[in-house]
């Protein structure tokens, strides 16, 4: 790869992209001053310390200690390397990396995003993400246009009451009845049949040829949170097509558990209104998003996981669950609600009337209607307690299966305050003793909640790189003011540092502004050091007070005059204890001028 070209195109993907919106499709965010935080996407917890600096183009999180620009970022979440993340960047930023810098293709053919995916003549190495992300976005367009050759596909999104718009907008399709039909269009696009396996698009058994594993059915593509199609789901359009709804197997892109249908369409609607609708089926969501509700996603045909409520707290604190009216659909709301408990988010579910789910009540009765169910939507501690109590027979044997089949909730809410709230809730529903309640939950309640993840240990501090607070205080400032550097360098050169590490950052900035004019490519310059990298990010978005900035500045770097002074005397001092006559007088003015510095260290001028 060429090199130059390769930072020029780092540059430009830097000044295209905005950083708080690539790592918002991930990270549900919030403005807190010049910074914006939110919970970090690379370890679980529950009080967010996962910061960006848009303006910086820099993020860190104080509880896993990982940090770095947009290109790290990408890396880490995407688990790619750099080459694959700037291609990823750059494709969405229509930055053109020259040919020679992309992967050498065969056959000279173009992709999905400008290169073609290479069959590597043989060789046994596995896809990377950029090329089965290429051939996902391959078969995604042969799905669609098949879509149009296809009479009983268009009739079925049809009598759903989904339109020839949202069918675009969506990339619904239709893989035809056939046994090679993706394989023969992908192999003339210069796919080999082992990466479409790969990809789980083909199946392929006991050494026999490849077979296309969608055939006969509608197509909903699934896609990540960038909207990058990572897997389809496909459903029958024979009545006696057996499974119903077949989805994509897991692979290096798509794991069946952390995906929520819809979810990269729905993050504004729930930032907007601030809480997310979880519906069951992928023709429930589009029937909502044609509806105008924008705030929904589908739990992608499987049952609800742990790790989707991790995603779910990403974006929000308030989750709407909407299930069929039927006994499995409260059942599969009870366990979403045990699922759901331990993440501290404010949960309501919403049990539809008779036979509906969210599809064909929005289609008979419209939007408003079902707008008008949500608002009627229990807590999720009032819908469980119903639901046990209406099933029970009231006798004091019923009312032990209640307390029974309630605990597990009860233990595995993570707020204290929650769950004896939960527990006075069951007393008086069945009209019994408080007491007698919270005996059966015995001392659980002080145990680690039921179902809750054991959080991930922060980074080694041992091996982390740290600085001195008031070192870390002076660099915080002129790395996110960066017009202070003129001033900050009149006074203090890197050598006056005590901190060797603050030292190496301090001469690392200097350089860059001197070369560059700004700080944009600090984080590069820190190389391969992963720990110098993540301490730079740290103090790129550790807040700074704006007011009064330059008088902070001085005060920073006149104690830092003083502390390197009032080093130097200690050790002239200890010289002078074991010198030779001969070099007194030169230790002695040595000790005076640091005496004439630290009398000058408040920097008047």
């Amino acid at each position: 790869m060429n090199f130059r070209h390769n930072d020029d195109a780092k540059e430009r993907v830097r000044q295209r992209l905005d950083m708080a919106s690539v790592v918002g499709r991930y990270v549900g965010l919030k403005r807190r001053g010049r910074v914006m935080v939110g919970l970090c996407p690379f370890h679980k917890e529950k009080t967010p310390s996962f910061q960006v600096n848009p303006d910086m183009g820099v993020y860190y999180c104080f509880g896993c200690g990982k940090g770095g620009d947009l290109f790290n970022f990408v890396q880490e979440i995407e688990g790619v390397g750099f080459r694959e993340a700037l291609e990823m960047l750059a494709d969405e930023a229509g930055v053109e990396i020259p040919r020679y810098e992309r992967r050498e293709q065969p056959g000279g053919g173009a992709s999905a995003t400008g290169h073609r995916p290479p069959d590597d003549g043989g060789r046994g190495g596995a896809a990377t993400k950029t090329e089965m992300l290429d051939i996902h976005k391959s078969a995604a367009e042969f799905y669609y246009q098949c879509l149009k050759g296809s009479p009983a596909a268009i009739e079925y999104f049809k009598s759903r009451g989904i339109s020839a718009e949202t069918v675009k907008e969506f990339g619904l399709g239709y893989a035809p009845d056939g046994w090679k039909g993706l394989i023969d269009h992908l192999a003339g696009e210069g796919v080999a049949p082992r990466r479409i396996v790969e990809c789980g698009l083909a199946v392929e058994k006991d050494g026999a040829p490849p077979y296309d594993r969608f055939r006969n059915r509608v197509i909903f593509p699934l896609c990540d949170l960038s909207g990058r199609v990572i897997a389809f789901a496909g459903r029958g359009l024979d009545a006696e097509a057996q499974p119903k709804y077949l989805n994509s197997p897991e692979s290096a892109l798509y794991k069946k558990s952390g995906v929520l249908y819809g979810l990269h369409k729905a993050r504004d609607g729930v930032r907007e209104h601030g809480y997310i609708i979880i519906v069951e089926g992928y023709m429930d969501y589009l029937t909502l998003y044609q509806a105008g509700i924008r705030n929904a996603a589908a739990a992608s045909g499987t049952a609800f996981t742990e790790e989707h409520a991790h995603l779910i707290k990403r974006f929000s604190s308030k989750a709407t669950l909407v299930f069929d009216g039927d006994r499995a659909g409260l059942s599969a709301a009870q366990r979403a609600a045990l699922i759901l408990a331990p993440f501290g988010l404010q949960v309501s579910i919403l049990a539809l009337p008779g036979d509906d789910d969210p599809d064909s009540f929005v289609r008979r009765d419209g939007a408003e209607a079902f707008l008008g169910l949500l608002e009627k939507a229990r807590p999720a501690a009032d819908f469980l307690i119903d639901k046990l109590v209406s099933e029970s027979d009231g006798s004091p044997h019923g009312k032990s299966r209640v307390i029974d089949e309630l605990m597990p909730y009860a233990r595995a809410l993570s707020d204290e305050v929650v769950r004896q709230d939960f527990l006075d809730m069951i007393a008086q529903r069945l009209r019994i003793d408080r007491r007698l309640v919270a005996n059966r939950l015995g001392g659980s309640a002080s145990r680690r909640p039921y179902g809750a993840a054991v959080p991930e240990p922060p980074q080694d501090s041992g091996r982390a790189l740290t600085v001195g607070t008031l070192e870390e205080d002076f660099l915080s400032i002129i790395i996110n003011v960066p017009a202070l550097i003129v001033s900050a360098r009149q006074y203090l050169s890197p050598e006056i540092l005590t901190d060797t590490v603050a030292e190496n950052i301090y001469s690392i900035v200097l350089e860059i502004y001197d070369r560059d004019g700004n700080l944009d490519g600090l984080i590069d310059a820190c190389g391969g050091d992963t720990r110098l990298r993540d301490l730079v990010s740290m103090l790129g978005v550790k807040q700074v007070r704006l007011e009064h900035i330059e008088g902070e500045l001085i005060r920073k770097i006149s104690l830092l005059r003083r502390k390197y002074f009032k080093a130097l005397m200690a050790d002239v001092r200890a010289e002078l204890r074991d010198c030779p006559e001969s070099e007194r007088e030169r230790l002695l003015e040595r000790l005076r001028y640091c005496g004439e510095q630290l009398k000058e260290s408040d920097l008047r001028e």
